[in-house]
């Protein structure tokens, strides 16, 4: 039996003086200055900001949808298009687990300085979880519900070229779903405009969602960016730039990916901001500021909210769109006003491509002493109708010295620095979805016109398959892409060297077309862009220490104006840190590089040129396709939503007479 608990014993006043003192120092220890109760706090609200989601059950009857099996299932059990719902997936935690395959390649391309003793940045870039694909292949990437399932979010405007309000509703917390403030910007203008009715129509069901139209005012160009802006209950805002339409099945098992802000604290006091160097965060503020600007009065009150918040935690240029009409590069002095005009399209890229060229000349952050040619990767879900002179004043930007040219003097495009991923008739039959999957990726091929472009292209033309070497797979090779990037690395990838360092890259909703970056008019010397389109860029250089650092708004201008001189004043202009060592390299099935060393003897020594040491900073770029890349076969040609595809896709389906 227990025993009876004692009885209290009474305290005389010396005692309990004591006791008071004992007590007293003990909580002198406890948190008293605001800046630990800052953090705490600032902890409490991460926690509770995280996705919500209840423990799994099982119930009787049909079982909840499920990743799929490890074991690929049978295609041929199944004949009909499924509709599942996707599954919430963490966004956070196997940064270094499941993915070792690719630790090998990352370990022989950061060098011979052991990778642990590096600082390893994860990628700006996130891809989006694929329903079908089991938990291996969906290591650090990120659903619709990650980005909308806080429940502090007060406010969301979601800009994006096709919408299903009533599925995207869904994706809120539901205790905030009724009361949300939602703002859709689109540009389906006509009235009988199929997205604009269900649009309409659905916010007549939600009073909580409303919309606006984006002014187009050429009738081919359209509203195509992809971006939410985040306002929360707790004084925060966050810009994610994405490349999905607001659709189910662009965010089940198609190939996406996102790039978010850091949590944008409110402004202190009144604090005067310059625009800043391109790829700080006062310089992308001022962008997507002027970005937003192209709306007019539909963006004044986010414009206005956006403009209290600090930006500077950003690193990334945007690369924007908007109907415009610009004079030709040629006929403006680059050192002197280029850098304070408001670019549009492939001008705006160009412009800060010779931004980031001048920062890797001047900071010797780039191999000067190797004599490879920089490639780019044009990964894309349409190509457009290309007029020759168009490619031969586009694609040079991407890889030359970047110093503007006219059209008169433009020169010919060299496809040995491009290659384009899009993906063949096979490649979609196989994916996930079949053929149901290539309604959202675009090109003809039926005309003489067409057959001609792309014949042109041919050499340059590689599939959306699954690469031969198994280290660096992507796993996104079964999920169709609508993804866009562009990534520049300081070689071709190849069967040698599969693997090379990046020297940037850009996540964009444009594709290739001239409607989303701009085309010269040599009558009337001008660049005419027709839609709207959003990207971020980044680089190496831009996670280098102290890189926004500098108080002057000037940088690049004054950059531009020392030119190539910049290479010998190396001492007095380089920024942040100008002996620290930065790379950015490919990662493959998560989003940063492993910690092993040394590098893998199954993979050439020579996968770059070693320095003494490896980099003190090496940041993954997610990738979302295999290298090296596999290259068009003679016959293939690229998928085209016009064809008629009689081989079965893997549900036995047939294009289009089984999607009439």
């Amino acid at each position: 039996m227990a025993s009876r608990p004692s009885k209290r014993v009474k305290l005389n006043s010396g005692q309990r003086d004591a006791l008071s003192a004992s007590l007293q120092s003990s909580l002198d220890g406890i948190v008293t200055d605001p800046a630990s109760i800052r953090a705490k706090r600032a902890a409490f609200l991460g926690s509770i900001s995280r996705s919500i989601s209840p423990p799994g059950i099982q119930r009787s009857g049909e079982p909840p949808p499920r990743l799929r099996d490890e074991t690929k299932e049978d295609p041929e059990k199944h004949v009909a298009p499924r509709s599942p719902r996707p599954q919430k997936h963490s966004s956070k935690a196997h940064h270094h687990g499941e993915s070792s395959k690719s630790s090998d390649a990352q370990s022989a391309i950061a060098g011979s300085k052991p990778v642990s003793a590096a600082k390893l940045l994860p990628s700006p870039f996130r891809l989006t979880t694929i329903y079908e694909l089991p938990s291996s292949k969906n290591v650090d990437t990120i659903s619709l519900h990650d980005i909308l399932g806080n429940p502090l979010i007060k406010e969301t405007w979601i800009f994006n070229f096709c919408f299903d309000v009533d599925w995207l509703m869904t994706h809120f917390d539901s205790d905030i779903r009724s009361n949300v403030k939602v703002k859709v910007i689109h540009g389906s203008w006509k009235n009988d405009s199929p997205n604009k009715i269900a649009i309409d129509d659905a916010c007549r069901r939600w009073t909580n969602v409303e919309s606006a139209t984006a002014y187009l005012p050429d009738q081919f160009g359209t509203h195509h960016s992809k971006m939410f802006i985040l306002f929360t209950h707790d004084d925060l805002a966050q810009v994610v730039i994405h490349t999905a339409n607001m659709l189910e099945k662009d965010w089940t098992n198609m190939t996406q990916a996102a790039w978010l802000s850091p949590m944008l604290p409110p402004l202190e006091g009144k604090h005067v901001e310059k625009p800043g160097k391109i790829g700080t965060g006062t310089r992308f503020k001022h962008d997507i500021l002027a970005y937003l600007a192209a709306y007019g009065s539909k963006t004044k009150a986010l414009r206005e909210q956006l403009t209290q918040f600090d930006f500077r935690s950003v690193r990334g240029a945007l690369i924007a769109s908007v109907p415009s009409r610009m004079k030709e590069p040629s006929t403006t002095q680059y050192s002197q006003a280029i850098w304070d005009l408001k670019l549009w399209g492939y001008p705006s890229l160009s412009r800060a491509l010779q931004s980031i060229l001048l920062q890797q000349r001047q900071t010797k952050l780039s191999d000067k002493s190797s004599e490879q040619s920089p490639h780019v990767v044009c990964q894309i879900s349409s190509i457009a109708t290309l007029p020759q002179s168009w490619m031969n004043q586009f694609f040079p930007i991407l890889y030359s010295t970047l110093q503007p040219t006219s059209s008169s003097s433009a020169q010919k495009w060299d496809p040995s620095h491009i290659s384009i991923i899009y993906p063949t008739p096979h490649n979609v039959a196989t994916s996930l979805d079949g053929y149901a999957s290539g309604g959202s990726i675009h090109t003809k091929a039926q005309s003489a016109v067409h057959l001609k472009q792309i014949a042109g292209l041919r050499g340059s033309l590689y599939q959306w398959a699954r690469g031969s070497k198994e280290e660096t797979r992507a796993g996104r090779d079964e999920a169709a892409p609508h993804i866009k990037t562009y990534v520049c690395f300081e070689s071709k990838p190849s069967a040698i060297k599969p693997v090379p360092t990046v020297k940037w890259a850009l996540l964009t909703s444009a594709n290739l077309s001239q409607q989303a970056w701009g085309a010269l008019r040599p009558k009337d010397k001008e660049i005419a862009v027709q839609s709207y389109e959003i990207g971020v860029l980044v680089w190496p250089e831009l996670f280098a220490e102290g890189f926004d650092t500098e108080d002057a708004s000037e940088t690049d201008k004054q950059d531009s104006d020392r030119g190539e001189d910049a290479e010998n004043n190396n001492a007095s202009t380089a920024r942040g840190s100008s002996t620290e060592k930065i790379k950015m390299i490919p990662v493959f099935g998560n989003d940063t590089p492993a910690p092993l060393s040394p590098p893998s003897p199954s993979l050439t020594p020579n996968s770059i040129d070693h320095q003494s040491c490896g980099p003190e900073t090496l940041i993954g770029l997610r990738i979302p396709y295999d290298l090296p890349l596999t290259p068009y076969g003679k016959d293939d040609m690229p998928w085209s939503p016009q064809g008629v595809y009689e081989q079965p896709d893997r549900w036995g389906r047939r294009w289009p007479r089984d999607f009439s």
